[in-house]
């Protein structure tokens, strides 16, 4: 008897929970307006404010935690703007310290597991063992750990700073730029020429690495073969 009552109530929940939802007004995530609102998870946990968005996320800052979250996550309801998952799971699947690659975000939208591969080395570009680099001084081989060179400053021949290290891989690294207005440089590693322990350094001019290496998506095998070509002896 009291199993049968458990599981009435428990159906009772589930369809309050799911009337709810449909109550909610899905909410369009642009404009002025949002940006300070304070949102609220599921469960009603505070997580943090509205600080920036854009097409595919809204960027919520709680803290010094920050949660880049699918807008399809967001309903709001009288006035208050809600993401549509529990508190621990929106720290579990969004909690990062830099804003996502479209690709990411569809992965995780994909399979519901948020940025479970986040900064993993990506396939494609996996260490290649012959890749020997030389010191643009020295002439010596570097040696360089490329596991830690994530997040590193990445700064061009005449020192500017264009981004920092996102991912590491075969034949690439991939820099990016900015924070609301992302750009993404897909570098080969036959054009750095040092590396400090805080930033690499390639032997490109800033003027001209946006023409050259930046791209939405991976660059393709004769994109891949042109830039090698143009490396400096």
């Amino acid at each position: 008897m009291a199993n049968i009552e458990y599981k009435q109530r428990l159906q009772i929940i589930k369809s309050n929970i799911a009337l709810c939802i449909v109550l909610m007004a899905k909410v369009k995530i642009s404009g002025k307006r949002l940006i300070d609102k304070k949102v609220k998870s599921f469960d009603g946990k505070d997580v943090g404010k509205v600080k920036s968005i854009t097409p595919e996320f809204v960027e919520l800052k709680d803290g010094d935690k920050r949660y880049f979250v699918p807008k399809l996550h967001f309903k709001e309801h009288d006035k208050d703007l809600y993401v549509l998952l529990m508190g621990d799971e929106i720290k579990d699947k969004y909690q990062r310290k830099d804003p996502p690659l479209s690709s990411e975000i569809q992965e995780a939208e994909r399979t519901g597991e948020g940025y479970t591969s986040y900064h993993e080395i990506i396939p494609f570009m996996a260490k290649e063992p012959d890749l020997e680099l030389k010191g643009e001084k020295s002439g010596e081989i570097l040696k360089i750990p490329w596991e830690d060179v994530i997040h590193k400053h990445v700064r061009t021949l005449d020192n500017v700073d264009i981004g920092d290290v996102d991912k590491v891989g075969n034949e690439f690294i991939v820099v990016r730029e900015g924070v609301a207005n992302v750009h993404l440089y897909y570098i080969p590693k036959q054009y750095i020429t040092n590396y400090d322990g805080s930033s690499i350094w390639i032997d490109v001019a800033s003027g001209l690495v946006s023409a050259k290496f930046e791209r939405e998506n991976e660059p393709t095998q004769e994109e891949i073969d042109m830039l090698l070509d143009e490396v400096p002896d």
